[in-house]
């Protein structure tokens, strides 16, 4: 046998190798998800446990997008209100269990002048619409079809929620779905803060 020939392989052990490759390569997937948090989807994971989170006081990103009911929403329009902007989608099931909180704080808080916006990313817009008329969601909700949004709030994961003071400074941010309490007490310095 010549040295400088390479050995060929047999049957048995070429099936052996593309089977532990593929292997291996199922693995590092399954891994990668797992790490990430994902399901296969573009996006962040599903935060199911909710907490607050530090942050540093910074001006909020304004951006522009259309409501699903074709209403301009500019963030910036809010100055002066208090507003609570919340992150979500469809296929995450705390966002389903957070829904009826959010719509109840929209209701209950609106004289207070806290203002409860949506965005949805990473979502179709039919099921967006689904979803929303399902949960009888009636405050601002808005598609980011752009994905920067989130990127610009520094999302890590859905839900996450956002309160932007009267001054459209992000002074408080929550990952997680919120129950009635935790969003009382998420908002509870910022309600108590001078008006601007």
């Amino acid at each position: 046998m010549d040295a400088t020939q390479p050995q060929r392989l047999t049957p048995p052990q070429l099936a052996a190798a593309i089977i532990g490759v593929a292997a291996l390569v199922a693995l590092i997937v399954v891994i990668g998800l797992v790490l990430r948090g994902g399901t296969g989807r573009s996006g962040p994971g599903i935060i199911s446990i909710g907490r607050a989170i530090d942050i540093r006081p910074r001006p909020a990103p304004d951006f522009v997008l259309t409501t699903f009911d074709d209403q301009r929403l500019q963030l910036s329009d809010y100055r002066g209100r208090i507003v609570v902007l919340n992150f979500w989608a469809t296929w995450c099931p705390p966002c389903r269990l957070e829904a009826p909180v959010l719509q109840r704080a929209a209701e209950r808080l609106e004289p207070a002048g806290v203002t409860i916006l949506g965005i949805d990313v990473w979502d179709e817009p039919a099921a967006a619409i689904e979803f929303l008329n399902e949960m009888s969601v009636t405050y601002p909700n808005a598609e980011d079809a752009t994905r920067l949004i989130p990127v610009e709030f520094g999302v890590t994961g859905l839900p996450e929620t956002f309160v932007i003071d009267r001054r459209g400074v992000l002074v408080r941010r929550w990952a997680g779905p919120l129950t009635d309490a935790d969003l009382d007490q998420l908002l509870a310095p910022v309600l108590a803060a001078a008006p601007a």
